[in-house]
């Protein structure tokens, strides 16, 4: 698995594991102390980890595989998506990737977007030549955090008898230490 560009020896292991999951082979783990559960039913995690994996992986293989540098380019530039978006489609091309891989078991191999079989250089040679995102697009995509001052988040008592805007609880604007 750690042939697919973006896999490594931090993320293919949390692939594996997260298949595991998926697929109900995992134990369900139970203990009190330095007592065990035993016989406890097959657990499916949360796939929050494989999201994080997934992601960076994403975020690193489409600048070394011509075809999701392609998938990638094509929601930045002509779809008008953000990064976050387009590495999500990325994330879910991976995703199959991996799996086939998997399922196959034979190594991965980089194809031009023709299909073709090529090499690692002349596959980093494609991608910096046809998908770079121009950074101006990237400036235009990145989106901006406009939060407001705590202050002014704070209202008068609003119509319901609670303080601050319908949104906005107390909580969420009291100091934090």
């Amino acid at each position: 698995m750690r042939t697919i560009p973006g896999v490594g020896e931090h993320t293919a292991p949390v692939f594996l594991a997260a298949v595991a999951n998926w697929t109900g082979v995992v134990p369900e783990a139970k203990q009190s102390s330095d007592v065990k559960g035993k016989g406890l039913r097959m657990t499916k995690a949360r796939p929050v980890m494989m999201k994080r994996a997934l992601y960076q992986a994403g975020d690193i293989a489409r600048q070394y595989d011509p075809q999701l540098a392609h998938l990638y380019h094509r929601e930045m530039v002509p779809h008008g998506k953000t990064h976050l978006q387009a590495v999500g489609a990325v994330m879910s091309h991976l995703g199959a990737r991996i799996l086939t891989v998997l399922r196959e078991n034979r190594p991965y191999e980089l194809r031009d977007t023709q299909g073709k079989a090529i090499s690692k250089d002349e596959a980093r040679k494609l991608i910096l030549s046809e998908y770079k995102v121009p950074e101006e697009i990237r400036r235009q995509r990145r989106r901006r955090n406009s939060k407001k001052p705590v202050s002014s988040k704070v209202k008068e008592i609003n119509s319901e008898g609670r303080f601050g805007s319908p949104r906005t609880s107390e909580a969420a604007i009291a100091p934090q230490s």
